[in-house]
């Protein structure tokens, strides 16, 4: 079951009060993917850079070789990104929906074949109808403070990436973001954190594609 995505959560009890046992969907948004498969220099390794007392360095003298990238890595920071995109055309097409007042669920699913999951493709069309029934419309953009590749499930080596699954930790800032009422008032509920922790899973497909499979709120600071 898709758990009720975060950005429901900052809304207005008066908004919510008939809502409470239904499974919402949300809007986020991403940016610059880390991937943090770079190696850190310890304090004791030498910085590359010569001391005063060192002698010259002879100009005979060869490069050290950098060091390489593991096949594995470099495969998995490329279907990674791959991820990362698709994930990225699915916040953009919600945003704008929600912005619009229009639904996503149609785009989403039969014209981009972007969700993976029934229970996400449920979680979005009830997000459809919660806005409709309460006269919401998205003011701004979901910001993205941070986000980081967490897993890689799957041999990133094979030639199809089918049931293999990308994971993200993401943190979402909605400093900037607004959830309006027909009136124009704004229906987030004061005191609400700006940021939301999100874990995100990314499956691929025998068609070569990747779908969201996954996005689940964490009660935690970002």
């Amino acid at each position: 079951m898709v758990e009720p995505f975060s950005i429901h959560l900052m809304l207005e009890e008066s908004v919510l009060v008939t809502r409470m046992t239904t499974r919402l969907g949300g809007v986020v948004a991403v940016a610059v993917l880390c991937l943090g498969l770079a190696a850190c220099q310890s304090e004791d390794e030498p910085s590359g850079l010569p001391h005063l007392t060192d002698p010259a360095p002879s100009p005979t003298a060869s490069p050290s070789p950098s060091p390489s990238v593991e096949p594995s890595e470099a495969a998995i920071a490329e279907r990674a990104a791959e991820a990362e995109q698709r994930y990225q055309e699915y916040l953009e097409i919600t945003d704008r929906h929600r912005i619009e007042g229009t639904r996503a669920s149609q785009e989403l699913f039969d014209e981009r074949g972007l969700l993976g999951e029934p229970a996400v493709w449920d979680a979005v069309e009830v997000d459809d109808d919660f806005y409709a029934d309460e006269n919401l419309k998205q003011v701004g953009q979901t910001r993205i403070a941070s986000i980081k590749v967490t897993g890689y499930d799957g041999d990133p080596l094979v030639d199809g990436i089918g049931g293999h699954r990308v994971k993200f930790a993401v943190c979402l800032d909605y400093s900037e973001l607004d959830i309006v009422r027909e009136d124009g008032t704004s229906a987030i509920a004061k005191g609400q954190r700006d940021r939301v922790f999100m874990k995100v899973v990314m499956q691929g497909q025998e068609d070569g594609t990747w779908t969201v499979n996954k996005l689940d709120p964490v009660d935690r600071k970002c």
